[in-house]
């Protein structure tokens, strides 16, 4: 058993990518769990190296809008994604996952975090229970979206703020980065909203929130 702190995390969000990479195959997962790795094969010779973090547009929706790291064995046109299980051929069919990939060029991290409030995530179902049964029934079918809000001492002349700016009148994704004290690291695509104005109260610090709603599931990597 292990226990980790949040003492000591850090949060990034995404300031510059590359340009899109055209895949033009992707291969399915050889076997399933937490160190499966989906195969990727880009139009042409690409220049991302082991470490680099890269959304990832697909033709498999629960591949799309994922944000991964390239993995042992990326390339030359080979990007390797790291813990991306696409082993389920039902789910993802093999031959249609091709699509696109960016690198995420810099990140910018986030500083003066006063707290955070994560939410969502939440198990839905739907009621499969008949006239003849004694006990409900419910069938899992989709979670809620996750979403996360994060506090902070407001100060306008930080470096993060403007990016975070940036991400936020865009009304796109922008990537989302978590690393914990221990090294492990979740990364996730997630549309930004920055308060347009501080929050304040009488003999406190004023301070300004960052709404983050996940638009995929995020990935974990344990380093």
């Amino acid at each position: 058993m292990a226990f980790t702190l949040s003492t000591g995390s850090t949060i990034s969000v995404a300031k510059t990518y590359g340009a899109a990479i055209s895949v033009s195959a992707a291969t399915n997962s050889t076997a399933a769990g937490f160190t499966a790795t989906t195969t990727l094969t880009t139009s042409s010779a690409h220049s991302l190296s082991v470490g680099d973090y890269v959304e990832v547009m697909s033709g498999w929706g629960r591949l799309n809008n994922r944000i991964a790291r390239c993995a042992t064995g990326t390339t030359g046109s080979t990007v390797v994604l790291e813990n991306i299980d696409t082993y389920d051929t039902s789910k993802y069919p093999a031959g249609s996952g091709g699509g696109s990939i960016r690198k995420i060029a810099a990140w910018t991290a986030l500083s003066q975090i006063k707290s955070l409030s994560p939410g969502g995530g939440d198990q839905q179902y739907a009621d499969a229970t008949s006239l003849e049964d004694v006990t409900e029934r419910k069938i899992p079918t989709k979670k809620s979206a996750n979403t996360l809000d994060i506090e902070l001492f407001d100060d306008p002349t930080l470096n993060w703020y403007a990016d975070v700016a940036v991400a936020s009148d865009s009304n796109k994704p922008y990537a989302l980065l978590v690393a914990a004290a221990n090294g492990s690291k979740t990364v996730a695509n997630t549309y930004w909203s920055l308060a347009d104005t501080p929050q304040m109260a009488k003999d406190e610090v004023m301070t300004t929130k960052i709404s983050l709603s996940y638009v995929s599931k995020p990935t974990r990597y344990t380093s």
